[in-house]
């Protein structure tokens, strides 16, 4: 394992311990409120794994994916999550 392959093992490690973290979070709480912020930080959480293991391994379509991802987690968390701050109202 060269010095590269350790830094992205141990941001994997960190990150998962994260998910984890999440997760627990969301069985716990019973506020819908704090569920609907935790799920942003698990999406986020996966496309930064996601990013972090295309570093090492080649695929054709990796920055594409994230590219994807960064538009679509930029723009419907935030119109879903002001959807659940008023509760459906308009």
């Amino acid at each position: 394992m060269d010095p590269f392959q350790i830094v992205l093992l141990s941001c994997g490690v960190i990150m998962l311990l994260s998910l984890l973290a999440g997760v627990a979070l969301i069985l716990r709480s019973g506020d819908f409120m704090t569920r609907a912020v935790t799920s942003d930080l698990l999406f986020y959480t996966m496309i930064a794994m996601y990013l972090v293991w295309s570093m090492d391994h080649q695929t054709s379509i990796a920055y594409e994916i994230a590219i994807l991802a960064a538009l679509v987690a930029g723009v419907l968390p935030t119109i879903s999550m002001a959807r659940m701050i008023s509760q459906g109202r308009r």
